[in-house]
């Protein structure tokens, strides 16, 4: 793990930094002046909703106003996430087909807790889902080792700061194979900025691994940064770049996924949308970057 904590420490000053300077922006400039409200739980917004929690594929009807939507779900609410994610890549179009579904509760006016299986839901990268993971439907022939062998999280998110930036603590265990049985420990930030109708998002973190070490179930660091735009009151867009990879041998096996997504909020509790992703742009092994692709559609309900 050579220069491992030299990428870590540079990571968490780099995140840490940003989170101040967009919380001590001048008010004049895109804080919040006299006679404005700011956000807070008021303001709805959601993971893969405009009506949720978090910062989804596209931006959120809280970016309208200028006010971030609230990390959590108010306590006793439900949210249920399912993607379609389809594998695009040369010479392997459809193979395989998955899918990947969340499951959030807020458990507090705080804290929420969920079953994750989604790429979202587990790393904050909107469309790592299409070469397998969850349920995958297209058999061994067809790019599925197994019908279903995981990744799965059992994750928490407590709020750490609201308004128009808006941070929330993100960790939990993470099993990323049942058979052999990967497990690792993971612990980060997600966090969302609003400007008017933008909406800046962020989620870096780290996943430590704790079994199967020896065949290669080690560090690993992930940080994605999307900007969305509200189209208007139902329709958004959302662009999302960012690093991923292992901590040992981080230079030579990272890699720079770019996904594209768009939103629409289809009634007060149902959101749908669609994602497409190059999920290397840059890093990596050899090859064309833009041989590998995947397309994930989802939809996302909360009571």
């Amino acid at each position: 793990m050579k220069n491992w904590k030299l990428v870590l420490a540079a990571t968490s000053a780099l995140c840490l930094t940003a989170s101040q300077a967009l919380a001590q922006e001048d008010p004049e400039e895109g804080g919040t002046e006299e006679g404005t409200t700011e956000g807070g739980e008021g303001g709805e917004g959601g993971d893969m909703t405009a009506t949720t929690s978090e910062t989804p594929p596209a931006a959120e009807e809280g970016g309208a106003t200028g006010e971030a939507p609230p990390m959590i779900l108010p306590k006793g609410k439900l949210r249920v996430d399912v993607s379609l994610n389809v594998n695009l890549s040369k010479d392997l179009v459809a193979k395989p087909i998955n899918i990947t579904p969340d499951v959030w509760y807020g458990v507090a006016p705080k804290l929420e807790v969920g079953l994750a299986h989604s790429s979202y839901g587990l790393t904050g990268f909107w469309g790592l889902d299409s070469t397998g993971g969850g349920l995958c439907v297209t058999g061994e022939d067809n790019g599925c080792a197994k019908f279903y062998d995981g990744p799965v999280g059992v994750l928490a998110h407590y709020a750490l700061v609201e308004g128009d930036l808006t941070v929330a603590a993100d960790g939990g265990v993470v099993i990323g194979s049942l058979d052999p049985f990967e497990l690792s420990l993971k612990a980060g930030v997600r966090g969302v900025k609003a400007m008017d109708k933008l909406m800046i998002g962020f989620a870096p973190f780290i996943a430590l691994g704790l079994t199967e070490r020896d065949a290669g179930n080690k560090e690993v660091i992930g940080v994605p940064v999307d900007v969305n735009y509200m189209v208007n009151e139902k329709i958004g867009a959302g662009v999302q770049v960012g690093i991923f990879g292992p901590l040992d041998g981080f230079g030579d096996a990272f890699i720079v996924p770019l996904s594209l997504a768009g939103m629409y909020q289809v009634n007060e509790s149902i959101t749908a949308g669609a994602s497409f992703t190059l999920l290397r742009v840059a890093g990596g092994a050899d090859g064309n970057a833009t041989d590998g692709r995947g397309l994930s559609v989802f939809a996302s309900w909360h009571n």
